[in-house]
């Protein structure tokens, strides 16, 4: 930028910032207030339906469960206990959670003492996805079993 025209606009932001700045200090000068502004529109919500049987939600989790047991078995227990004369009985207990829309929010799982193998368990847990289940309108939390073979 050449000299000139940076004393210019030094000059022009000088002379803004005075009047401006001056401008609050004359007390000769009302400046009106600013009107509140109009307070939003309230948009009326479609109303929602009327939140699912519990007992019903856990149903759809049961089945989503057992939709993936075949899978599951063929995947992780099966080659896990491959060439044992009597493969032995695995339970888990699953505690899934499902936010309103029916999404799983959470999931744990709780191995049955002296039946846990944690090579099986790790396989489970990293081949089920997250569960979906049609929508309940509430939170939703199930205790599920899931047991081999």
């Amino acid at each position: 930028m050449s000299t000139p025209t940076a004393i210019l606009l030094a000059g022009a932001m000088l002379a803004l910032a005075l009047f401006f700045g001056l401008r609050g200090l004359n007390p000769g000068i009302a400046v009106p207030p600013a009107a509140p502004p109009e307070p939003p529109a309230l948009a009326s919500a479609p109303p929602s339906p009327p939140p699912v049987d519990l007992a019903v939600a856990r149903q759809h989790a049961a089945n989503a469960l057992a939709y993936h047991r075949g899978a599951l078995r063929q995947s992780c227990y099966l080659p896990a206990v491959a060439g044992e004369a009597s493969p032995p009985t695995i339970s888990f207990t699953f505690n899934f959670t499902f936010d309103p829309e029916g999404a799983q929010i959470a999931r744990g799982v709780v191995e049955t003492r002296g039946e846990a193998r944690q090579a099986i368990t790790q396989c489970v847990l990293a081949q089920l996805p997250a569960l979906r289940i049609p929508r309940p309108g509430q939170v939703v939390t199930a205790d599920l079993p899931l047991s081999f073979p």
